[in-house]
C-alpha cells in the first residue's frame, strides 16, 4: 500500500481549520400540540371566578346587580323569571353588555322595573319625575322598621342651622351600634357643626312601581374625639365618602326621635 502524501495531508488540515466546526445539527421540528396539550395550558390560564378575564361591570351590570340585590334576589330566581340561563345573568352583571331588546324586557320585568331604568333613563332629572300612581296609601314605620331600613347605611342628607340659615347636605353614612356615623373633612361645614342637634333623612324611591319610603332622625350630633374609638372607626366601618380626600374627621349622631312613612300603590 502507498503512503499518504504529506503535503496533501497539510493541504486538508488547513482548509478544515479555516473552515471552522462543522454545520450545527438542524434542530427537529416542533411536535405538533395535542388536544391534551392544549387542556392543559387552558387549565394553566388565570380564571377570575369561571370568566377569562376580570370583571369589568358596566353602567347596565352595576344597575341590574343593585336592583336584585334591593329586592334581595338571588341570581338563579332573576334568571328563571326573566327566562334566561343564570350564567347569562352573571355575564350582565360582570360584563359590559346590550341584550336584545326582548331579553331586556324580560330582565326588566323579573327586576319589577322597567327598561328604560335598567339603561339609565332620567338619570339628569329628579325622582319623581314620571309622577306618582294614581292611588296609593302611606302607612307610618315603626321605629323598629326604620332602624332596619337604614341598618346597611347609604346616602343620607343632613339638616342643621347656621347663621345663614337652615343647610341640607348629601353625606354617606354607616350605622354603627345604633348611631348614625358620617365621615368628613377638617374645616367643612358638617364638621363645624358636629356638635349641633340635626336632623338626617334616608330614603328610597322606586318610579317604576311607584312606592318608597323615607326615615327622619332626629337627635345630638358629636365629634368623635376618643383615640381608641377613632381606631375603631378607622379599621372595622366601611365608610368612604364619595367626594373623596382626607376625610379623618368623624361625626356620630345619637338618635332621639326615629320616624318614617312607606308610600305604595293601593
Amino acid at each position: 500500500m502507498r503512503g499518504a502524501n504529506p503535503a496533501r495531508s497539510r493541504v486538508t488540515e488547513e482548509v478544515k481549520r479555516r473552515s471552522g466546526p462543522g454545520p450545527s445539527p438542524v434542530p427537529a421540528a416542533a411536535s405538533p400540540m395535542t388536544m391534551r396539550d392544549i387542556a392543559v395550558r387552558q387549565l394553566q390560564a388565570p380564571v377570575y371566578h369561571g370568566w377569562p378575564s376580570p370583571p369589568d361591570p358596566g353602567d347596565l351590570s352595576r344597575r341590574v346587580a343593585l336592583r336584585r340585590a334591593e329586592l334581595r334576589l338571588t341570581r338563579a330566581q332573576v334568571a328563571m323569571r326573566a327566562r334566561i340561563s343564570p350564567r347569562y345573568l352573571e355575564y350582565l352583571e360582570n360584563f359590559p353588555s346590550m341584550p336584545g331588546a326582548a331579553t331586556l324586557r324580560q330582565l326588566a320585568a323579573a327586576l319589577q322595573t322597567t327598561p328604560a331604568t335598567l339603561l339609565g333613563a332620567g338619570a339628569e332629572v329628579p325622582p319623581g319625575h314620571n309622577g306618582a300612581a294614581s292611588d296609593t296609601v302611606i302607612t307610618k314605620l315603626f321605629p323598629v322598621e326604620c332602624r332596619r331600613l337604614i341598618a346597611q347605611g347609604g346616602i343620607g342628607r343632613i339638616a342643621f342651622s347656621t347663621a345663614a340659615g337652615p343647610v341640607v347636605l348629601p353625606v354617606n353614612f354607616a350605622m354603627v351600634a345604633g348611631t348614625i356615623v358620617l365621615r368628613t373633612g377638617e374645616g367643612t361645614v358638617i364638621g363645624a357643626h358636629g356638635e349641633d342637634m340635626v336632623a338626617f333623612e334616608v330614603d328610597h324611591i322606586d318610579e317604576a312601581l311607584g312606592q318608597g319610603w323615607s326615615v327622619l332622625v332626629r337627635g345630638q350630633a358629636h365629634r368623635v374625639l376618643q383615640p381608641g374609638e377613632l381606631r375603631h372607626l378607622r379599621d372595622n366601618v366601611a365608610l368612604v365618602p364619595w367626594a373623596g380626600g382626607k376625610r379623618d374627621t368623624f361625626v356620630r349622631i345619637v338618635p332621639s326621635q326615629i320616624t318614617g312613612r312607606r308610600i305604595e300603590p293601593r
